[in-house]
């Protein structure tokens, strides 16, 4: 218990039980020996605390949703009179470009034009707008290759400058043709490799797809499209993107995964209340901006509410002013305004009005900032609220501010990206330097961020985006860019996540009289009240999601208006369209598709916990989970029951860390009826010298045919047996010194033993793990992997049991829904059996079988006419591995 001397601290608790603060951090000292007390309180929170009027703005939830759309396919991939954008001269390489397209090729730093006949060489911004002014193109392309590593990261690169660059002449481009770009024309922007396998854009498409629409808004009679794939050939890719062109949309962008064409959804969904506070007293946030605008309130509420340390990055240099002139109020300053103002423009040292006013409005904002920071300061205790000047564009700057933020400070709790502005004007009067100025002040602060975070990344991020990244808006091509930047990467980054605001009525950008002006006009923006929008965040920490926009009834009207059917497709029950994790990107044919899955030891790192002859290697039970993926996907509404002619070729490794291995795995439909689909389904894969030379192609690691139907097939019994007579006998494959040596997620079984009926032992599944790398499977493979292995449980010389690895299977039935998941959830005993006990592994005719078992004596799955091949044995009492070979010629 905590005790405190006297009356010590009793001015300070009387004062904050008067008062409305929610909490009390007390520290008293005691005595030169003793430590110094603490006393934290904390009120209840009370109906009163909540707001009781109605919210003006509803939280909507972004994600990509299965959207389809039978394309009309009236536009051409590349038709003549076209400018093409691109980062990549090996994608226009491979495509049949017109003779008298402008194929722009963008670098890190420069750019070069080719046009026509001539020859490609670097020009300047004004050479091309005089290019495109002689030339008149029609349709302008925009191609971007996302397949180099470096565009998986929200971070700086030469590939990530490059794609700037080329963002930056797409906006050039559309720019000076917009003068004439009418309902022949049409604008395509795609991107290739630029999804990830789980069906998430990589963080730089958001710059392209909030560009487009904003353009779409701007041009709505002209076909504009912005397209993401997640992989193909390049004229493959390319026809798809077409297609989106003559498609019906919603918004203006799709995103091609795994076959499925999906569109941005904005699901209404509340943040979930929670009774856990989303900060700790005394935790570290940091403010990127905040120190005006609609940062302050928020930070003014976490000071309330929390108590927590604040650094606050802003541009503001407040040194530069006497701490008496920042003691006035804003309030008061604004009524000294023309006394300030004529001081300025008069006497010896006179200046211009225009500087007198600017240098006024300077003063005014460091009065404001230092005013917050006061604020924030009540509430947090002196020294727990920290300003630094920094020039958030500037990495330097922001390199030096964060490495003084952390080691004075430690790790951050909450990172607040605030930072913005706003130059609205449509892409043909919108000058270059408006446009960089409104894109990068927003995407070069994360960027800069990113990098100086990168060995100490913040607990929490939070991103303060706009509506206008959602929807897109007139006159906003840079800031929907920017703003829907955000959304792309937070949605790959960790603990990161990024809210779309609408406008702000009384502070920030729609608190200024020409927009508040606009706002009334055009009555598409709901006017917010600054306690709404604090209350919205606060709501926002407990319960964030990756991707969020707020909006009202105004945004609503606009979105009907312009998107009919949008709101519709918003509000329909989702149907979740399937994700894969063993295909990465499909291309499909007639009755059959060619799923590319590239395996290395991050992504697959469950492969280094199954080593076959000390390499990481995919289990030949999983083979049913590669194929019952293709199968699915090549036949979605049916489920597959039975697995027939399994061939296990050759291994499927990954030999080195920095040398990944990607397969083919080839689904053909070969028949179907009211009753049953059979696929067949082959996993290729190239075989390649260390050098990179191909040394033959399409080499077969694996064949199996799959049987789907509607349901699956009712389950047989099985009467377990007595355990009178079993031998127990340590599984082999669990022995450090196996030449096939399993642990963590595929150690899955334990009891094993011998029995005078075959072998037996009892599923048991490591949870986390499972939980970690198998969570969506639709084989229950774990376990069939487990079964299997049970088949070598015999004594040789009544000491050596055989380590053997699959070569055929004849049949696998599956009979309940149950996943290595759901087993590992509920809980439910699984028995193992093996028959029968003279069971031969090599034996060319096989006749036994292997059974899963639940409690209840329900089978889950059965598999007939096992062929294995001993590499060789483990001494049962001494846990010695002596190689088939050794073993064979006596050598134990």
């Amino acid at each position: 218990m905590t005790t405190f001397l006297g009356a010590q601290g009793s001015r300070e608790l009387i004062g904050w039980l008067a008062g409305d603060d929610p909490a009390l951090s007390l520290t008293l000292p005691t005595g030169a020996d003793d430590p110094a007390r603490h006393l934290a309180l904390r009120r209840p929170e009370t109906p009163q605390e909540t707001q009781e009027e109605p919210r003006s703005l509803d939280r909507h939830v972004l994600d990509w949703a299965p959207f389809d759309s039978e394309s009309a396919n009236t536009v051409p991939a590349l038709p003549a009179n076209t400018v093409l954008l691109t980062n990549s001269p090996a994608l226009v390489a491979a495509l049949p470009v017109p003779a008298d397209a402008i194929v722009v090729v963008a670098g890190e730093e420069t750019v070069t034009v080719r046009s026509g006949a001539r020859p490609a060489r670097e020009v300047s911004a004004d050479e091309f707008a005089e290019l495109l002014a002689e030339t008149r193109p029609t349709h302008v392309r925009v191609l971007v290759d996302g397949a180099d590593p470096a565009l998986a990261t929200s971070s700086w690169s030469a590939p990530m400058r490059t794609v700037l660059t080329l963002h930056e002449w797409m906006f050039l481009a559309l720019k000076a043709c917009a003068g004439w770009l009418s309902g022949d024309a049409s604008v395509l922007v795609a991107a290739n490799d630029a999804v990830r396998a789980d069906g998430t854009p990589l963080p730089f498409t958001g710059l392209f797809t909030g560009f487009v629409k904003s353009l779409a808004l701007e041009f709505p009679t002209v076909p504009i499209v912005s397209s993401l794939h997640d992989g193909g050939p390049p004229s493959t890719f390319l026809d798809r993107a077409a297609g989106d062109l003559g498609g019906r949309k919603l918004l203006p962008v799709v995103v091609h995964t795994a076959g499925v064409r999906r569109t941005l959804r904005a699901t209404a969904r509340p943040a979930a209340a929670s009774t856990e506070p989303p900060l700790a007293a005394g935790a570290l946030v940091v403010a990127a901006g905040g120190g005006r605008g609609i940062g302050a309130p928020i930070l003014a509420e976490l000071a309330r509410r929390y108590r927590p340390r604040i650094v606050v990055l802003g541009s503001t240099a407040l040194d530069d002013y006497p701490s008496a002139e920042l003691a006035v109020g804003v309030e008061e300053g604004a009524r000294n305004r023309a006394a300030y103002i004529r001081g300025l423009v008069t006497g010896p040292d006179r200046i211009p009005v225009s500087e007198a006013n600017a240098r006024f409005d300077r003063l005014q904002e460091a009065r404001a900032v230092a005013g917050n920071l006061a604020g924030l300061t009540r509430h947090c205790g002196e020294g727990a609220v920290t300003y630094l000047r920094c020039d958030l564009r500037d990495e330097n700057a922001v390199r030096s501010a964060m490495t003084e933020v952390t080691d004075r400070h430690g790790d951050i709790d909450l990172l607040i990206n605030i930072a913005g502005t706003n130059r609205a004007s449509d892409v043909a009067t919108k000058s270059r330097a408006n446009f960089l100025t409104v894109r990068d002040l927003k995407l070069h602060t994360y960027l800069n961020l990113k990098a100086a975070l990168a060995d100490r990344p913040p607990r929490r991020w939070c991103n303060f985006g706009s509506f206008v990244g959602f929807t897109g808006q007139l006159g906003e091509t840079d800031y929907a860019s920017a703003n829907d930047f955000l959304y792309s990467a937070a949605a790959n980054g960790t603990g990161e996540h990024t809210i779309g605001w609408t406008l702000w009525r009384d502070i920030g950008l729609g608190a200024s009289p020409v927009m508040r002006a606009f706002l009334a006009k055009s009555n598409q923006y709901t006017a917010t009240s600054t306690e709404e929008g604090v209350a919205h965040f606060v709501a926002e920490l407990s319960d964030p999601a990756t991707a969020t926009v707020f909006y009202g009834e105004a945004e609503r009207a606009a979105i009907a208006a312009a998107v009919p059917g949008y709101a519709a497709f918003c509000a329909a029950e989702p149907t979740p369209a399937r994700s894969f994790f063993f295909l990465d990107r499909v291309t499909r044919g007639d009755g059959e598709l060619t799923a590319e899955r590239t395996f290395d030891l991050e992504r697959d790192g469950y492969l280094a916990c199954h080593r076959v002859h000390g390499y990481p290697t995919l289990p030949g039970t999983f083979v049913p989970e590669l194929a019952a993926q293709a199968a699915v996907a090549l036949v979605p509404n049916r489920v597959p029951v039975v697995f027939e002619n399994l061939r296990l070729e050759s291994f499927l490794r990954v030999y080195h860390e920095d040398r990944k291995e990607t397969k083919r795995i080839h689904a053909r439909l070969i028949s179907s009826d009211d009753v049953e689909s059979t696929v067949e389904v082959r996993v290729l894969g190239d075989l390649v010298a260390p050098n990179g030379t191909t040394l033959a192609k399409d080499r077969l690691h694996f064949a199996v045919t799959v049987r789907l139907r509607d349901t699956h097939t009712p389950a047989p019994r099985w009467e377990h047996w007595p355990e009178h007579g079993s031998r127990p006998l340590t599984d082999p494959y669990h022995v450090e010194t196996s030449d096939v040596l399993l642990t963590e997620v595929f150690k899955s079984t334990s009891n094993t033993r011998m029995h005078p009926l075959g072998r037996r032992g009892r599923l048991a599944l490591d949870a986390g793990a499972v939980r970690r790398w198998f969570p969506d499977l639709i084989v229950p493979s774990v376990l069939l992997d487990g079964l299997v292995r049970v088949a070598v449980l015999d004594l040789v010389e009544d000491r050596w049991t055989p380590v053997a690895i699959p070569r055929t299977v004849r049949r696998i039935d599956l009979y309940q829904p149950h996943t290595d998941a759901t087993l590992a959830a509920s809980g439910l005993p699984v028995e193992l059996y093996v028959t029968p006990v003279d069971l031969d592994l090599e034996d060319t005719e096989p006749d036994n079988r292997a059974i899963a078992v639940a409690a209840d004596g329900e089978v889950l799955l059965q598999v007939k006419d096992i062929v294995g091949a001993i590499v060789g044995y483990v001494d049962q009492h001494t846990g010695r591995f002596v190689d088939r070979k050794s073993f064979d010629a006596g050598q134990r």
